[in-house]
């Protein structure tokens, strides 16, 4: 989960009691969405992974992301696989395949012939692929809500001494199809305490996202945001644009997008509302290791340069390590920068940014 937390006061105030109201009320009801996402029926364990070392594991596969492999079963609950130590891969069950080059396939995974390949029997008919090639499986269920899946991050802190109450919320929710990504995000932080004005930073975002041949994306996205920090009551936003995947492994991801937003801002004191267009400039990096010491490292820079405002020019940077210290404990630190050359209002800040720091134990 992002860390959605900022330092210092907000410049302009006291948020809108309305807009706030909102804000909390759409965070929950998105939040508890987003937490059904995981809950699916579950499907018969007969599906079969086969290790290096001559293990047969038989369950039900979940997912394969960011070179894990997902793996239910009914004696040691679930597993997370390493993909690289799969030599063979079975199930009755559709999936959609990504290999390294954008193609997807459907279709069930039948063992081949040669170890290290797969055969994906498609609607068109068998299609063959090395193992070493697939970047992503994602169960394709009979049902709708089957081919959802959410995750739900919450963290809250009560102080008694100075009556400090923080809480953290994130969530996603993601629909893949053959040709088609959906996600939906919800990333909030808000902080009460006395004799302070409350602090609160939510985003909610809809992303949707047309994969074609050789790594080329078409993308839709929608967004609403509140920060305090920024003197932001509201912005709405929504854009088009393409991007491309120029790197997409087991081990690193690159990619980057160009696009075209529309929006429209709301500022917590007197300042009028505005409406203008901006350009869209965003690279996102993942890079993943499994074999100890685990080290998980993604960053993403967006640049928004204003086409109605001369020379204002938003940008957002974040970015998270998690590195593994020993026996499945982890150090983790984040990093959030939000810019803003022209805020709404003459006292706003122009930064608002945060820095934690975090230790965790994974039983996987």
């Amino acid at each position: 989960m992002t860390d959605m937390k900022f330092a210092g006061r907000p410049r302009g105030g006291f948020p809108s009691r309305r807009m706030t109201g909102r804000a909390a009320s759409a965070a929950l009801l998105l939040a508890c969405l987003f937490a059904l996402g995981p809950y699916v029926l579950c499907a018969d364990k007969t599906d079969t992974v086969v290790l290096k070392n001559g293990d047969r594991i038989t369950g039900e596969i979940r997912s394969l992301t960011n070179g894990l492999l997902t793996y239910k079963t009914d004696d040691i609950g679930t597993l997370s696989v390493e993909w690289e130590r799969v030599v063979r891969i079975s199930s009755t069950w559709l999936f959609i395949v990504e290999d390294t080059h954008g193609k997807r396939h459907t279709g069930a995974l039948q063992e081949a012939s040669e170890t290290g390949k797969v055969v994906v029997r498609t609607g068109e008919g068998p299609v063959t692929l090395d193992l070493v090639e697939i970047v992503s499986v994602a169960r394709f269920g009979e049902r709708l809500i089957q081919r959802f899946h959410g995750t739900l991050d919450v963290g809250f802190s009560l102080q008694k001494a100075n009556k400090n109450t923080q809480l953290n919320l994130g969530a996603g929710l993601n629909y893949v199809t053959t040709k088609w990504d959906i996600r939906a995000e919800l990333n909030s932080y808000y902080a009460k305490q006395e004799s302070v004005p409350s602090t609160m930073k939510i985003l909610v975002s809809l992303s949707t996202m047309r994969v074609f041949a050789n790594r080329w994306t078409a993308t839709a996205l929608a967004q609403v945001e509140q920060n305090t920090e920024l003197n932001l009551d509201a912005r709405l936003l929504g854009g088009a644009g393409v991007g491309r995947y120029f790197i997409r492994t087991n081990r690193h991801v690159l990619n980057g997008i160009v696009a075209v937003d529309v929006t429209q801002e709301n500022y917590i004191d007197e300042t009028p509302p505005t409406t203008g267009m901006e350009a869209v400039i965003g690279v996102n990096y993942q890079t993943f290791r499994y074999v100890f010491p685990n080290l998980d490292i993604s960053a993403s820079a967006y640049v928004y340069p204003s086409l109605t405002t001369k020379g204002r020019v938003r940008a957002t940077f974040q970015t998270n390590i998690r590195y593994e210290l020993f026996l499945r404990f982890y150090v983790s630190v984040a990093f959030v920068d939000n810019y803003d050359s022209k805020p709404g209002g003459e006292t706003t800040s122009k930064n608002d940014y945060g820095l934690t720091f975090g230790i965790s134990w994974s039983l996987n």
